[in-house]
């Protein structure tokens, strides 16, 4: 069975006494105040009456005013200070404040703040937020030339212990001349493709010597063939022996 408005009301006597919908007694005629209580129709489209009045749309200044005057009192009787601003309304103003050309400078330095951290960061952490972790690293093929001044083969091979990308190599030797290299190869694809290269090509002082080489992975190997021509350049000397190192170097999968 549905409910009258009045049974609806009463179950807040004071806020319906508040908003004008019942009756009140605050020590004064009720048509003293009858301006201001909204009509009441029972079953009808309005219930409380019309709020869009002009004693309603500015946030009940008229009527705050007439209270003041029918009842005598004022702002000051509620202790001064108006109440605090909503949650809500706090938030809404904070919002603005992106608007003025003050808040839009504290946001900018702001910002300016956090990315130069970022920066710096990711010196420490430069894998931070990825799922996939990757470094530089090297590692090297190794072959020793038996005897200085006597030609001979060389050749060596070897696999990374992660996925690795070699994008240079270097070798140590000493001078121009000293190996020739016919072939070298990672995941059994070469990537010299045509003609002996001199070593020196590869000394560490060489700039310029960029590859974009097939990936490696632990089960591939790394290999490289050619030869030690007998030259002894300075500050070699004797007939001892050399390890030729070829290494290479390049973006590699992290291991921790």
């Amino acid at each position: 069975m549905g409910k009258d408005a009045n049974e609806l009301a009463m179950r807040d006597p004071a806020a319906a006494a508040l908003f004008g919908v019942i009756g009140t007694d605050f020590g004064h005629e009720r048509g003293a105040v009858s301006a201001y209580e909204p009509e009441l129709i029972v079953g009808g489209a309005e219930f409380g009456g019309d709020f869009g009045d002009n004693e309603y749309d500015d946030g009940f200044t008229d009527i705050g005013t007439e209270f003041g005057v029918d009842y005598g009192f004022d702002s000051a009787s509620f202790g001064g200070a108006p109440p605090a601003a909503h949650p809500a309304a706090a938030a809404a103003s904070a919002a603005h404040h992106g608007a003025t050309p003050q808040g839009r400078a504290i946001i900018a330095h702001h910002m300016k703040q956090m990315a130069h951290r970022e920066k710096r960061a990711m010196l420490l952490e430069p894998n931070k937020g990825s799922d996939l972790k990757v470094e530089r690293y090297t590692f090297s093929i190794n072959a020793t030339i038996l005897a200085l001044g006597t030609a001979q083969a060389l050749s060596g091979s070897n696999s990374p212990d992660v996925n690795f990308r070699p994008q240079r190599v270097t070798a140590n030797v000493v001078s121009p001349g000293m190996v020739l290299i016919s072939d070298i190869r990672v995941a059994n694809v070469s990537f010299s493709v045509g003609g002996q290269i001199d070593a020196w090509q590869f000394n560490a002082n060489a700039v310029g010597q960029h590859l974009d080489v097939p990936t490696l992975t632990p089960a591939n190997k790394a290999t490289f063939s050619g030869s030690y021509s007998s030259l002894v350049p300075s500050p070699l000397s004797g007939t001892g022996q050399y390890p030729f190192v070829l290494s290479f170097s390049g973006p590699a999968s992290i291991v921790a």
